[in-house]
């Protein structure tokens, strides 16, 4: 099989040329009405460009035709409707990286998922990870590979809700058991786990969400904070990162200069350094809403939380997906 990274145009598949997006304009907002990627007729899709602060409408010329999951790192998991065909694709430098034929329609049967990747996708030991959020089950393939693999867990759908990648495993926080679920390839599936963690839960606040994301190389967690039994109103965002040695959370006061994005309705996140991004003011967190348009910016020093409207022409329950930069793992 062929795992070139090759700057190819995708006309053949999709019957219109492929759009590369600037990277200045990244990282990106992408909205449109396709549910968890699924193809539609409408092929126009909106991208908002979060430093430049710029609502764009295009064709969704490299999306037209497919089914795909966006990663935190940068590229999309391209699924061909037609010909069951696979491959990674950069919207940014157009590269792409063949996988195996879909023929046991795995990835098509997969209602609500997301898709994250273990190492760098030229990295031959590079696993690609689907998992189903309606049930404890993952979907993977190597690079490199020909098939699909389907397989079964027992850590139950709460895995697969929150989900990064670190050094090429996979990691997912039981808030409820308060343990570190680790998965890894080798190659065939590996689930480990590490607990009892002390609960980073804060105190003084009725309700809060967990999310787990790689920063600086460490696992950080975040815990979205509520008064009131409301959703819709942030209170606080406090953020933890694992002391392994100790088997401990340890509070973070600051991220410096870097900056967080977090998809709180699909449980991924990734961190960068705000210059890497043409950021003015680092130690933010971005995150996203259910049923929400609106980009959310944290500001960790000051305790507050701004809203950003993408532009008033789009339906306020339009969830846009984080399209963000290539980087390393």
């Amino acid at each position: 099989m062929d795992t070139r990274c090759e700057a190819e145009n995708l006309k053949g598949l999709t019957g219109v040329s492929p759009f590369p997006l600037d990277p200045g304009l990244a990282p990106l907002l992408l909205f449109d009405d396709q549910h968890d990627g699924e193809a539609s007729d409408d092929d126009t899709i909106f991208l908002y460009s979060i430093p430049k602060r710029q609502l764009l409408g295009r064709r969704a010329d490299g999306f037209g035709g497919h089914r795909y999951w966006l990663t935190p790192q940068g590229w999309a998991l391209m699924l061909h409707l037609e010909s069951h065909k696979s491959f990674l694709w950069n919207p940014s430098t157009l590269e792409r990286i063949s996988l195996p034929l879909d023929q046991e329609n795995l990835l098509q049967a997969a209602q609500s998922s997301r898709c994250l990747l273990s190492l760098k996708p030229t990295d031959p030991d590079c696993v690609v990870l689907v998992a189903d959020l309606a049930h404890a089950l993952i979907h993977y393939c190597h690079a490199g590979g020909n098939q699909w693999f389907k397989h079964e867990h027992e850590h139950g759908k709460s895995f697969n809700e929150g989900l990064t990648t670190l050094g090429g495993k996979f990691y997912a926080y039981d808030p409820f058991k308060r343990q570190i679920v680790a998965l890894e390839f080798s190659p065939y599936p590996k689930f480990s786990t590490r607990g009892k963690l002390e609960d980073p839960s804060p105190v003084g606040y009725t309700m809060f969400d967990c999310g787990i994301l790689e920063c600086r190389g460490e696992l950080f967690v975040l815990s979205f904070c509520y008064h009131g039994i409301s959703v819709r109103h942030i209170a606080r965002i406090v953020v933890h990162k694992l002391d392994v040695s100790n088997g401990a959370w340890l509070k973070v006061d600051t991220l410096g200069d870097m900056v967080i994005f977090y998809d709180s309705c699909r449980g991924y996140g990734a961190s960068f350094h705000a210059r890497q991004l043409g950021l003015r003011k680092g130690d933010c967190i971005y995150f996203l809403m259910s049923d929400d348009k609106a980009l959310y910016v944290y500001d960790m020093k000051r305790g507050t939380t701004a809203m950003h409207n993408p532009g008033p022409s789009l339906r306020d329950s339009l969830v846009p997906q984080f399209l963000l930069p290539s980087a390393s793992i």
